[in-house]
């Protein structure tokens, strides 16, 4: 009976809700799409578009990287000629949305249960099946951590309303650096996680011994191209950094500053407790190419500079400040973390 019931609760959910994250497409060119799932975060290949504008821009440049780029020709895409199925690059940035890599045929349900569930938990302290559980943290599926949990920095935002904006950049920083140190071979991809030269990932992993970062990237499918785990890094950092430019993920400022003349992060938003559609309403292809960026602060600038760093295989020394000091720049006046203007109705400013 127990059973029947908990089956009865998960068909109600995916009846009802439509699952929303960050905007990616999987369906686009990989996925078949399961009908009985209503996904409508998948609508817009948002990430997609911004890699390979990037990478065309990165291309295009063949004189070493001396400052970050600027990329003027927003018609230009480096595409795979097999498509986004055989694409390394963009299966990493879809992966920070999809870890656990669940968006294959007939698996979206299970996609969409879990997001719910965990949007239970983080809101509530109880589970779809009003059972209380511990909050959501390492001993969790990848999919509950990332949208939910201690991992939600891999999106720029902060594990949890009120975090200080200063942890949620040392972690998304950590990420950067466990990432790009595989993205540019330094660190060999049957390193057990728990093990990684980045403590603060090291941390994140504990429980987890027996992950190697090829598992990591590729618990159920990958590429038999030998630098497969490689790009797949790559592409998770850029999408680190893309989301940072999302209005639904960071407030930002672009005026000067002593400590950030190229703009600065004001505040790092939490998903915890920001409603679902109003989110996914803004982290839209108009979203991006609406916004108000500078050359310095732009989502493609951005992407196109970390992958002319990755190319150069640039020591981690000289990529960090430009991370530090212009993407994730935050000065006195960055406030601690929230939901921002996309709050949940029944929201009380304090949490809950």
């Amino acid at each position: 009976m127990k059973k029947q019931i908990w089956i009865s609760v998960c068909l109600a959910v995916l009846a009802v809700s439509s699952v929303n994250a960050h905007k990616i497409n999987p369906m686009q060119d990989k996925y078949k799409q399961d009908s009985v799932v209503d996904l409508r975060f998948a609508s817009e290949p948002v990430h997609e578009e911004i890699t390979q504008i990037a990478r065309a821009c990165q291309k295009s440049e063949s004189d070493p990287l001396k400052a970050s780029l600027v990329c003027t020709d927003r018609n230009a895409r480096a595409t795979h000629p097999g498509g986004n199925k055989y694409d390394a690059l963009i299966r990493g940035v879809w992966w920070n949305d999809d870890p656990d890599q669940l968006l294959f045929a007939g698996r979206q349900g299970v996609f969409g249960v879990w997001l719910k569930d965990a949007e239970h938990i983080a809101r509530t302290g109880r589970n779809l099946r009003w059972q209380r559980v511990k909050p959501i943290g390492p001993d969790y599926y990848m999919t509950y951590r990332v949208h939910y949990g201690d991992l939600q920095f891999i999106h720029a935002m902060a594990a949890a309303d009120g975090d200080r904006p200063e942890t949620t950049r040392s972690d998304a920083l950590a990420w950067a650096e466990f990432a790009y140190a595989v993205a540019t071979g330094r660190l060999d991809p049957e390193t057990k996680m728990n093990l990684v030269r980045v403590p603060r990932i090291a941390e994140l992993f504990r429980s987890r011994p027996g992950w190697t970062v090829n598992y990591l990237f590729a618990p159920k499918s990958r590429l038999r191209e030998s630098g497969y785990t490689r790009d797949m890094a790559a592409g998770s950092l850029l999408h680190l950094v893309q989301d940072s430019y999302s209005a639904t993920h960071t407030k930002r400022a672009f005026d000067a500053t002593p400590i950030c003349p190229f703009g600065r992060v004001l505040q790092f938003y939490s998903y915890t407790h920001q409603d679902p559609d109003s989110h996914a309403a803004q982290d839209t292809r108009s979203g991006w190419q609406s916004g108000s960026f500078t050359d310095a602060q732009n989502p493609v600038n951005a992407s196109a500079t970390m992958l002319a760093y990755v190319r150069a295989g640039a020591e981690w020394e000289v990529v960090k400040p430009y991370l530090e000091n212009v993407v994730f720049c935050i000065d006195g006046d960055a406030a601690a973390a929230g939901p921002g203007i996309y709050t949940t109705a029944d929201y009380d400013g304090a949490g809950r």
